[in-house]
């Protein structure tokens, strides 16, 4: 455990050992425009269910179960923590068991915690798939109605709308980002419309760490040309994504899944099929219902 200045204001990754939260443990120590919003100077801490091997040096880092809400008092203890950057949870489809306590339970304790202590914000990463069944034809923005794709969906869901509850109920402002493909480059057709690149993912995260808002949803994407959103409610607040995925276009002339119609109709790709028995007219309602 690295030790910090006494009183220095504390930014919390959580999912720290994973790709987003890696990257962020390297970019966000060197970035001056947030050390100036936090009085000159802040202390990075960072946690993960997963040891993620030496660090960088410049962190306190705590291995251990955000589902636990005695460990994730700890993480607030001190009364440091300004800011949140709650990335952890399963990142993918898979059975309640997992998820109630990977997704849910967890971002009940970390949002529970941040009240007590008088946290200013969360960003939260959201997902996608929180508005998966929506049709690629339909560009939407931050205002429309949540249309999960699956179970891992709704968790985004419910995590997007924790930060509303205590952003208005309690005064802990929330950014939730819905990230799109988090890549190098994007690796697929449907990655040239909802591609995030690694340094547009650091500009957001510090439009989320230094602009001032109560709750807003915003997407996790670059400034590509196909894109399926309409991202003014980030770019209202500041961000500027420089990457376009159309540099990529040629490698992906025609569809991912072309015997699936259903995956390749909706923006959510194969998170909608899997596991789909709803009858074809159930899901062609969704192409006329503009909520």
């Amino acid at each position: 455990m690295t030790r910090m200045p006494k009183d220095q204001p504390v930014i919390l990754i959580t999912g720290a050992a994973g790709r987003i939260g890696s990257l962020l443990r390297r970019a966000l120590p060197d970035d001056v425009g947030i050390a100036h919003h936090f009085g000159g100077s802040f202390g990075l801490r960072a946690t993960d269910i997963l040891d993620p091997g030496p660090g960088a040096g410049h962190e306190d880092f705590r291995v251990g179960n955000l589902a636990d809400p005695g460990f994730v008092d700890a993480l607030f203890e001190d009364g440091r923590v300004a800011a949140v950057i709650h990335l952890a949870g399963y990142p993918r489809e898979a059975g309640w068991d997992v998820l109630l306590d990977a997704n849910i339970r967890s971002s009940i304790n970390l949002w529970e915690a941040a009240r007590k202590t008088g946290v200013d914000r969360v960003l939260y990463a959201s997902s996608n798939h929180a508005t998966g069944f929506y049709p690629r034809s339909r560009k939407i923005d931050h205002r429309v109605t949540q249309r999960p794709d699956s179970r891992y969906g709704l968790t985004k869901v419910f995590g997007e709308e924790l930060g509303f509850l205590y952003a208005h109920k309690f005064g802990v402002r929330s950014f939730s980002m819905r990230i799109g493909m988090f890549l190098p480059q994007p690796t697929s057709h449907r990655g040239l419309s909802n591609w995030l690149s690694l340094p547009d993912t650091v500009r957001l995260v510090m439009v989320g760490l230094t602009a001032d808002y109560i709750c807003e949803v915003v997407y996790g994407v670059s400034n590509n040309t196909r894109s399926f959103w309409d991202n003014s409610a980030a770019y209202r607040l500041g961000y500027r994504p420089q990457d376009d995925a159309e540099a990529f276009a040629e490698r992906f002339p025609g569809p991912d899944n072309p015997d699936d119609h259903r995956a390749e109709h909706f923006q959510g790709g194969p998170y909608v099929s899997n596991g789909l028995t709803a009858p074809t007219e159930y899901l062609a309602e969704l192409d006329f219902d503009t909520r």
